[in-house]
């Protein structure tokens, strides 16, 4: 059993004990940690052959492992940067203009019908 000093933020320091605990116990749940590979086989798009195995996936998106020699990023693992769309005002009004002009002019888009 461990014990130490903690500020408790007043200006008073604390001794308390510091929990001991396994540094590989990720829970307190009384089962291992599975990762599954996938039900059914995923395409790779680096080299076009499908795959059963997760690892096996990953290792063709390395250089070594696919026909164009260089490497490929999975998506999904990386954060994608947010950008806020911008309507161009302009643009908009003179489309609407256009449409508008097009209606006063007689013109009509033909219908287009769906074949069963």
């Amino acid at each position: 059993m461990a014990f130490a000093w903690f500020d408790a933020g007043d200006g008073r320091k604390v001794y308390r004990r510091i929990p001991e605990g396994s540094p590989k116990a990720r829970s307190v749940l009384p089962c291992p940690m599975l990762i599954k590979d996938f039900d059914e086989p995923v395409q790779s798009m680096a080299d076009g052959k499908w795959y059963s195995s997760k690892s096996a996936l990953a290792a063709s998106h390395r250089a070594s492992g696919n026909p164009y020699g260089q490497d490929f990023i999975e998506l999904g693992n990386e954060q994608m940067p947010f950008v806020e769309h911008k309507t161009d005002e302009k643009k908009l009004r003179d489309d609407i203009r256009a449409a508008k002009a097009d209606l006063d002019a007689g013109w009509r888009p033909e219908v287009v019908a769906l074949e069963d």
